[in-house]
């Protein structure tokens, strides 16, 4: 007998304890997440993604009363007789979430961590297009593809999509968010909702998001933490880079050094909104200390009002 027989079944006990834990989280944060969708999010869900466009039905020969910008001229050409193209209410909706699991976003205690808050997000969002009868589907992306669920239906892919978030073991701490944009690009074909949960602390992504809001509706959740910006007072200080490891010593009380740290997180703030009136793109900022579904509910209401009044 191998002294590895003697841990067997320590291992599989320990496996059977991870998974009730699991099991325990997931349940948790389904009941916490269900619980505000129930209350009054859906409703904003369902008005703001309802019937967003129409869909190709089939051709059929001109009647009197149709309206002619419908004519098909192609067909028309080749039968010699005036056909329309008839459209119907696109009423099912993809929704698709694109959530930043890097090394910037683990940062904050507890309630106020940007990677809770975004997986409670992304949970959200997740039930609210159960809920209007949607497919969803999430990717999660540091500087690579982390993890990948295809839009699909149903109570048993969002239960797995949780136990995905709940597991994250990152292949690497830096971000790409150029990388994720550009994978969704080439997978979704059909237009869909397209929402990017990240706090954008990366560059060069700018053309690839513009693209993708040519086809897609796009909406961007940027998640922030006010602690991310030193108070001035504290001196000269370690400051480790979440991402690369890398430390440095920072003088947190030098004016310049910290207005130029301000004035960064600024500039993120500046260059997105920026983005999305050049591209109709939406933007929704979310203090991660703050009430963040007061604040997700508020601009879904805002958006409703405004599509509204056309």
């Amino acid at each position: 007998m191998k002294i590895s027989d003697f841990y067997t079944p320590y291992k599989a006990y320990r496996i059977v304890i991870e998974m009730k834990e699991l099991l325990k989280k997931v349940r948790k944060l389904e009941i916490k997440t269900r619980r505000m969708v129930d209350a009054t999010f859906a409703g904003e869900y369902h008005s703001a993604f309802k019937g967003q466009g129409l869909e190709f039905d089939e051709v059929r020969l001109y009647q009197f009363g149709d309206d002619v910008r419908s004519i098909d001229w192609n067909v028309t050409a080749k039968t010699g007789q005036v056909h329309i193209k008839k459209f119907r209410e696109e009423r099912e909706q993809t929704m698709f979430v694109l959530f930043d699991v890097s090394g910037s976003e683990d940062f904050g205690h507890g309630s106020g961590n940007k990677l809770q808050i975004g997986t409670e997000i992304t949970a959200i969002l997740a039930f609210s297009a159960m809920k209007n009868n949607d497919k969803i589907g999430v990717l999660t992306f540091s500087d690579q593809i982390e993890s990948f669920f295809a839009p699909k239906k149903g109570r048993k892919h969002i239960l797995a999509i949780i136990r995905g978030l709940l597991q994250i073991t990152n292949k690497s701490r830096l971000t790409s968010l150029k990388t994720a944009v550009e994978f969704v690009r080439k997978t979704l074909h059909r237009h869909s909702v397209v929402i990017i949960v990240s706090d954008f602390l990366d560059e060069g992504y700018e053309k690839s998001l513009t693209q993708l809001s040519q086809r897609h509706e796009v909406i961007l959740v940027r998640l922030f933490n006010p602690d991310e910006v030193l108070q001035r007072g504290l001196g000269t200080i370690p400051v480790r880079d979440i991402e690369t490891g890398r430390m440095v010593w920072l003088n947190a009380g030098d004016t310049g050094a910290h207005r130029q740290i301000v004035r960064s997180f600024e500039q993120i703030h500046d260059k997105l909104e920026a983005l999305c009136k050049k591209t109709k793109m939406d933007l929704v900022q979310i203090n991660t200390n703050a009430d963040y579904f007061a604040e997700l509910e508020r601009f879904f209401r805002k958006r409703n009002a405004r599509k509204k009044r056309g």
